[in-house]
């Protein structure tokens, strides 16, 4: 199971998106033992942040919530993690 503070790294990785500004888009993977299980897109001309699952459907998920982006990411994190 991951550690809370691995929540909080996720926070931070979620917020230097909003602050870098060398393009309009940003992209993030999240992984687990180098495995990308979801792939984050922060748009910063509409604040909006999109969640991308790799599962076998990848789905997409808009966000504008910083803390409900990370807690999808953490949980999604997590479940692949108990998988093995």
């Amino acid at each position: 199971m991951l550690a809370e503070n691995d929540l909080n790294k996720i926070v931070r990785r979620i917020q230097a998106m909003r602050r870098d500004d060398r393009t309009t888009v940003q992209q993030r993977d999240f992984s687990v033992f180098g495995v990308p299980v979801v792939t984050v897109l922060y748009d910063s001309v509409s604040g909006i942040f999109a969640l991308e699952t790799t599962e076998r459907k990848q789905r997409r998920f808009a966000f504008d919530d910083v803390d409900l982006l990370a807690i999808d990411i953490y949980e999604a994190l997590v479940e692949f993690k108990e998988s093995f």
